[in-house]
């Protein structure tokens, strides 16, 4: 069984993924409209 702080440890990890996933999809559209890519 997980304990607690495991649990904790895996949502803020997917918290974080989610961000980075987020700003990278921004970032991305961002420059494809500037014409960089």
């Amino acid at each position: 069984m997980l304990n607690i702080p495991t649990i904790t440890r895996i949502i803020n990890f997917l918290r974080f993924l989610l961000l980075t996933l987020i700003i990278t999809s921004v970032l991305f559209i961002v420059l494809s409209k500037i014409g960089l890519i």
